[in-house]
C-alpha cells in the first residue's frame, strides 16, 4: 500500500525543497497572470466565475437644460463566464537517485513541474488572442513594426480604453524586427519597476506607451505566422480556482515516490474593444 509522504518522515526536507522550488518558479515564469486581470475562486463553489461587464454610457446623447427630464439609461451588466480547468504534471523520482544528491533533485524536479504548469498557463491566455471578436490589424507573412503599435494605440485610444497600462504580448521571431529597430533608434529597455523577474526577463521595451514583453508561448502556424496582441488588463480575465500544489506519494514497487503538480485556472475575452491582435511573420 502506497505511503504518503509528508513533512513529518524523513522526506520531509525534500517535499519542501520541491514545493518551494516549485512555488517559486511558477510564480516567476508565468508572465501573462501579471498582465491580465485576475479574479480569486479559491475555496468558492463551482468551477465557473461569471464576471459582470458593464457598457459605457453615451452621455453626450443627453441634454439637461432647466427643467428637462434626462431619459433612463439601460446600465445593465453583461455576463462573461470564466471556467477553470485542472492542469498538471506527475514525475517519479527513485530511492537512488534522492540517496545520491537529495537536495539537488528537489530544486531541479521543482523547477521543471513549476515552469511546465506556468507555461501551460501563459498558453491558456495567448490562445485567446485569436478569438472571433478581436480586430486583427495583422496581415499574414509581413513584419512586425512599431507602426503596427501604434495603429494599435490608435485603435484602442478611439475605442475609450484607459492608455494606462497596456501591454503588448508578441513571440519571439515576431518580435525580432521590431527589436532591431528599437536598438538601432537608441532605445534602452528598462523594466521600469515591473512585477517581478518573469516581467523583466520577457520586457522589450515601450513604444507609444505600450509595454513590450516577449513570450513563446504564443503558437506559431504552419505559414510561420503568430498571432501578438496588445491589449489592457481589463480586457482578459483569468479565473483562479487552485493555486499551485505539490503533492508526492510513496510507490514501493519502483523504489521511489511520484510528484504530482496540479493547478486550477480558465481565461477569457471580457471586452473585445480593449484588445487588438497582429497576425503576422514569425520567423528569422
Amino acid at each position: 500500500m502506497a505511503n504518503e509522504l509528508t513533512q513529518a518522515n524523513s522526506a520531509g526536507e525534500l517535499f519542501e525543497n520541491i514545493t518551494q522550488s516549485a512555488q517559486f518558479t511558477f510564480n516567476e515564469n508565468a508572465l501573462l497572470r501579471n498582465l491580465v486581470t485576475v479574479y480569486n475562486m479559491v475555496g468558492t463553489p463551482g468551477l465557473t466565475a461569471s464576471v459582470p461587464v458593464w457598457p459605457k454610457v453615451d452621455i453626450s446623447a443627453q441634454a439637461a437644460l432647466g427643467a428637462t427630464a434626462l431619459t433612463n439609461t439601460d446600465v445593465s451588466a453583461t455576463a462573461v463566464d470564466i471556467t477553470a480547468g485542472e492542469y498538471g504534471a506527475m514525475t517519479t523520482i527513485q530511492d537512488i537517485v534522492v540517496e545520491s544528491s537529495p537536495i539537488a533533485v528537489a530544486q531541479d524536479v521543482g523547477r521543471v513541474l513549476g515552469d511546465g504548469v506556468a507555461q501551460k498557463m501563459d498558453q491558456v491566455i495567448v490562445d485567446l488572442f485569436g478569438d472571433s471578436g478581436i480586430t486583427d490589424l495583422g496581415s499574414t507573412g509581413t513584419e512586425l513594426t512599431m507602426d503596427n503599435l501604434l495603429q494599435a494605440a490608435a485603435t484602442l485610444r478611439n475605442n475609450g480604453v484607459p492608455m494606462t497600462g497596456l501591454v503588448a504580448v508578441l513571440h519571439p521571431l515576431a518580435a525580432y524586427n521590431l527589436k532591431t529597430s528599437l536598438v538601432n533608434s537608441g532605445t534602452n529597455p528598462s523594466a521600469n519597476g515591473l512585477v517581478n523577474a518573469a516581467s523583466r526577463d520577457y520586457y522589450i521595451g515601450r513604444v507609444g506607451g505600450i509595454d513590450l514583453f516577449e513570450s513563446a508561448s504564443i503558437s506559431v502556424d504552419s505559414a510561420n505566422d503568430a498571432i501578438c496582441s496588445v491589449f489592457h488588463p481589463s480586457a482578459i480575465g483569468l479565473v483562479m480556482k487552485r493555486d499551485l500544489r505539490i503533492a508526492t506519494q510513496r510507490d514501493e514497487s519502483i523504489r521511489g515516490f511520484e510528484v504530482v503538480a496540479t493547478a486550477a485556472f480558465g481565461a477569457n475575452i471580457l471586452d473585445a474593444t480593449k484588445i487588438v491582435s497582429f497576425t503576422v511573420n514569425a520567423a528569422l
